[in-house]
């Protein structure tokens, strides 16, 4: 609770460095008047901004530090606890009425000087220690930066706590010794992502409770059990763990174990083993809430009941049904809960329903299936309700967001959820509205409305239909051409009816033919209403295209499992051909283009049809085979999962499977290719094995084909220098320029760039003959 922040650094507590304070201003705004507080490190408002806090580091005169509250209606400054040492972590309660501090000021100036909990009142302005180490389990210690919060309900403290510090190895102590990483096939990590995680291993920390009343600490947090999840009054704690499936997970079978866990002795109990989804305590405590194999359960923490609470809702789809990866689905999620938990806002995939969690009462679209009926996706708002407030109260209006699936419209509509009734509709309109929100004490609302044309300025009103702009941020707008954005749609090879988005410029002539560029990644078409500002880097930027004379064409793609590179085939070319028909696409003139994902289904593409003139693909999969044993770099995971469960759709492993990893890669494939082709794949990639774009490149060269490969020297997946990127997007420009316009082909496009010449182009000569 409250606001705060800091006007010194930070420091190790174990004495080695201070870190000292400095001034802050504390400025009256209704007279003008600066006070200087000196030597502060760090201060905190609490709600109401009668108090402040803060603490203080002196370097000339350490007797001045300390933890101080200030009363800023009468001016008054009370030391709470003062004295040479090093004060941190402050924290109010939420009703401000309490706080929680530690200082070392007992043990300064010794090594390793061990910090102590205190614990006081605002009212009092004075705080009594409440945890020593003598009170920490054995072996236990508080990290250097302790982390300290108040339960809810105030009547407990979470404490981090972390074992002993771990001997290091000094660098220059492995001169002229071997150095080298051991991967061991039982390792819940792999090497690399142990390596990533050194600092974190080294560093961990475990999360504590200390009871107020009882004086008593109890450890919650360990290897096993990372994470805790209490109830307000930390009477019952919930604590799922994945740490059993880690080795599992590297392929895609990771699972949960979930527990529920009284925080008063730290003893857990099993609710239940190997879910597919998440879990959560229900606001008052009385439920958990857990998502497996396309349900909800809930466990009656009193009783230890458990209940499959969506399975009479038979025929409704509460995981995603639009889930196309060969994992478990997620769910749609969980809106709320009623007071006292009597009740769980559900959602499908357009609706919400009231589910009984005790299972006694059948469960009721509460929207009246309003949702499903339209296509309009409804989702519960926290607008106008208490920030603070826990749960939906059914007896008040509550407001709803609305997308409809089918026009990408946007707005708000507004119901009660004490029983079924069909939403009454506020506003609903052809742009892409913002999470609005509302003044605390007045019905005036604020929210940004944006399209592909206008920037998504902030609208104010009295209600969300009468709005009037307020900002302007993009006024040079008007000075250059833009373009418009279109949905369409088309039935893929498969049967399947599809979306995507033709982005056109804004002085199109039907008469003339124009070159258009295929963009892609996944499904785009919910962006239709997106404001896209122009930008250049290593993807297809719509608006700078189209304002440059070409069509860009974003359509969503349908998977059949097993077969990711077929089905872009499928959902791209008849798009494409869909398009051709409206006479001003140029059959000449179409390209492909994109990155990653986007960037493998860009290559594969180009071996299955002849209709492209150009083809760019950054940083894509050539190999399944090969990129299915590589390293995701930048995490240290493995790749394989990705393949079994995940993006790339495979679903089963390369032994199992290895005829779909064959028929899925470009590389196998290249000798069809007639698509001039350029590539990017930098040599600092953490995604996808730079060795990727450069087997494709290989292939290309061997078999005679047009093809060019640029890598960013150290640059990532996605370029990160600012140079690297405009470069990308000039090159990317020229390519297509020559390929689908006409363009005199670049330097390099000619001639290369020999390595004796690289940076050459990226130096103008200062002297010209």
């Amino acid at each position: 609770a409250g606001r705060g922040g800091r006007a010194g650094g930070a420091a190790p507590a174990n004495g080695v460095r201070r870190s000292f304070g400095n001034p802050i201003t504390l400025r009256n705004l209704d007279t003008g008047a600066d006070e200087v507080i000196a030597d502060v490190v760090a201060y905190q408002f609490d709600d109401s901004a009668k108090v402040l806090a803060y603490t203080v580091a002196s370097r000339a005169d350490s007797t001045r530090d300390g933890v101080y509250l200030r009363n800023l209606a009468t001016g008054v400054t009370q030391p709470v606890l003062t004295g040479p040492g090093n004060y941190r972590s402050f924290a109010f309660d939420r009703l401000q009425q309490q706080f929680v501090f530690t200082s070392d000021r007992d043990e300064f100036g010794r090594p390793d000087a061990r910090p102590v909990v205190y614990h006081g009142s605002v009212r009092t302005g004075t705080a009594q220690p409440i945890v020593r180490n003598d009170l920490l389990p054995d072996g236990m210690r508080f990290p250097d930066n302790v982390s300290l919060a108040f339960t809810r309900a105030g009547n407990a403290l979470t404490i981090s706590i972390a074992p002993p510090r771990e001997d290091t190895i000094p660098a220059d102590s492995l001169v002229g010794k071997a150095r080298y990483d051991l991967w061991h096939w039982k390792d819940p990590a792999l090497q690399p992502t142990q390596l990533l995680q050194v600092n974190q291993a080294r560093n961990r920390t475990y999360t504590a409770i200390f009871h107020l009343a009882a004086k008593k600490l109890v450890q919650l947090t360990t290897d096993s059990f990372p994470s805790v999840q209490l109830s307000d009054d930390a009477k019952v704690g919930l604590q799922a763990t994945g740490v059993p499936y880690d080795i599992p997970r590297m392929w895609g079978d990771g699972a949960t174990d979930v527990h529920v866990v009284d925080p008063a002795t730290g003893n857990r109990k099993l609710v239940a083993r190997g879910i597919t989804g998440n879990a959560t305590l229900s606001p008052g405590g009385k439920y958990i809430a857990y998502f497996d194999r396309n349900h909800w359960y809930t466990y009656q923490i009193a009783t230890g009941k458990v209940t499959n609470v969506t399975e009479p809702a038979r025929g409704v789809h509460f995981e995603q049904e639009t889930w196309s990866t060969p994992d478990d689905p997620a769910p749609w999620g969980i809106a709320g809960w009623s007071p006292d938990d009597r009740s769980v806002f559900v959602n499908d995939r357009f609706d919400i329903w009231e589910i009984d969690p005790t299972g006694t009462k059948a469960p009721v679209v509460l929207t009246d299936s309003l949702g499903r009926r339209e296509s309009l996706v409804l989702r519960l708002l926290a607008l106008g309700r208490d920030e603070d407030a826990r749960f939906v109260d059914p007896a008040q209006p509550v407001w709803l967001s609305a997308f409809d699936e089918d026009t990408k419209a946007s707005g708000f509509y507004r119901t009660r959820l004490d029983r079924r009734r069909p939403p009454e509709p506020v506003v609903l309109g052809d742009l892409r509205y913002g999470t609005p929100s509302k003044a605390r004490h007045a019905e005036t609302y604020l929210v940004t409305k944006s399209t592909f044309v206008d920037f998504p300025n902030l609208w104010v009103g009295p209600s969300l239909t009468a709005l009037t702009q307020v900002s302007d941020a993009n006024p040079w707008q008007k000075e250059y051409v833009w373009g418009t954005a279109e949905l369409v749609t088309w039935t893929s090879m498969d049967g399947v009816p599809r979306q995507g988005i033709l982005y056109k410029p804004e002085n199109l002539d039907p008469s003339r033919k124009y070159p258009m560029i295929s963009y892609f990644y996944e499904d785009r078409s919910d962006g239709l209403h997106a404001y896209v500002p122009p930008n250049g880097r290593n993807v297809i930027n719509s608006t700078h295209y189209v304002s440059n004379g070409y069509l860009v064409f974003e359509p969503d793609i349908h998977y059949e499992m097993g077969y990711p590179g077929p089905s872009a085939v499928k959902s791209v070319v008849p798009g494409v051909q869909k398009l051709l028909e409206r006479g001003y696409v140029d059959p000449k003139g179409l390209g492909l283009q994109g990155q990653s994902w986007g960037g493998y289904q860009t290559a594969y593409i180009i071996t299955q049809t002849t209709m492209f003139s150009a083809a760019m693909a950054g940083a894509p999969v050539a190999n399944m085979t090969s990129a299915y044993g590589g390293i995701r770099w930048e995490s240290g995971l493995n790749r394989s999962m990705q393949y079994e469960a995940g993006q790339s759709r495979i679903g089963a492993s390369l032994w199992e499977q290895p005829q779909l990893y064959i028929e899925n890669s470009p590389l196998f494939h290249l000798p069809r290719v007639s698509t001039p082709l350029f590539i990017m794949h930098n040599d600092a990639d953490g995604a996808v094995p730079w060795y990727q774009g450069i087997e494709l490149f290989i292939g290309m060269r061997r078999l005679g084909k047009e093809a060019y490969l640029i890598n960013y020297n150290n640059d990532v997946h996605n370029p990160a220098s600012r140079a690297n990127q405009k470069d990308m997007a000039q090159k990317m420009q020229e390519f297509f320029d020559a390929k689908l316009k006409g363009a005199p082909p670049p330097e390099w496009m000619v001639r290369g760039i020999p390595a004796k010449d690289k940076g050459k182009d990226q130096v103008r000569k200062v002297i010209q003959p």
